[in-house]
């Protein structure tokens, strides 16, 4: 989906943090959204707190599960929030919406994107779920 306004990108994440979101609308482009609005709202840490027990109620509310399989995942969510507060730091004078039209455009948007990084036995397991772990393949060091 594309997003042509900053009304349309705030309409996920309000629909995210008040957990009326679509289930179907949840989607992987939505989760960079709602990184991005939080990490362009608050400071690097608290945004990842508030990611990570948003995420968690958000898919509890849409009748879905965190477990080791399903749900909440620890390592894609500090992959994601780890590059993209990267990317805003570069990018910092970028409106909320501006950073998300670029950011979106991106090849760092790829849903495959980590894949460069961790097999998929590694982040696909239930370790990689539950906690943070290091990538397999190689270090994660992006030139933006």
């Amino acid at each position: 989906m594309e997003y042509n306004s900053e009304e349309e990108l705030l309409e996920v994440v309000n629909g995210f943090l008040d957990r009326t979101l679509e289930k179907q609308r949840w989607t992987h482009h939505a989760h960079i959204i709602t990184a991005i609005w939080h990490l362009k709202k608050y400071e690097k840490d608290d945004a990842l707190c508030r990611l990570r027990s948003g995420i968690i109620s958000y898919n509890l509310a849409a009748g879905g599960e965190n477990n080791g399989q399903n749900g909440y995942h620890e390592t894609m969510t500090i992959f994601w929030w780890e590059l993209i507060w990267k990317f805003l730091d570069i990018h910092s004078n970028n409106s909320f919406h501006d950073a998300c039209k670029i950011f979106l455009a991106s090849p760092m948007a790829d849903k495959g994107f980590p894949f460069q990084f961790y097999s998929r036995e590694n982040i696909l397991s239930s370790t990689a779920r539950s906690r943070y772990v290091k990538p397999d393949i190689r270090d994660i060091k992006i030139e933006l």
